[in-house]
C-alpha cells in the first residue's frame, strides 16, 4: 500500500485530522482553479497581442488582470505552503539528507 494512501486512510478515522485535510484540500482546489485561470489569462494575453483583442479585451486589459490575479495567486500559494509546512519540512530533510 502507498504510504500516502495509508496516511490518508488513518486521517479519515481521526475527526481532527479529517478537518485539517478538508481545509488543505479546499485550498488545493482553489489553487487548481486559480491555475486554470492563469492559463486562460496567459492565452488571452497572447491572442490579444496578435489580434488586438480577445473576447472584447485588449492586451493591456489582460496585463492588468494578470497583475491583480498574480497577487491573489501569491497569497494563496503562501497560505498553501503554511498549511503544508510540516510535509515540506520532511521533504526537504529527505532531499538534503539531514
Amino acid at each position: 500500500m502507498d504510504v500516502m494512501a495509508k496516511a490518508f486512510e488513518e486521517a479519515r478515522k481521526n475527526p481532527k485530522l479529517r478537518k485539517r485535510l478538508r481545509i488543505k484540500a479546499a485550498f488545493s482546489l482553489i489553487l487548481l482553479v486559480g491555475f486554470l485561470g492563469v492559463i486562460f489569462i496567459t492565452i488571452g494575453t497572447v491572442i490579444a497581442s496578435k489580434n488586438g483583442s480577445f473576447l472584447g479585451m485588449a492586451q493591456l486589459d489582460y496585463l492588468k488582470l494578470r497583475a491583480r490575479y498574480g497577487i491573489v495567486m501569491m497569497l494563496l500559494i503562501i497560505i498553501h505552503l503554511l498549511l503544508n509546512r510540516q510535509v515540506m519540512k520532511k521533504e526537504l530533510e529527505i532531499l538534503f539528507g539531514s
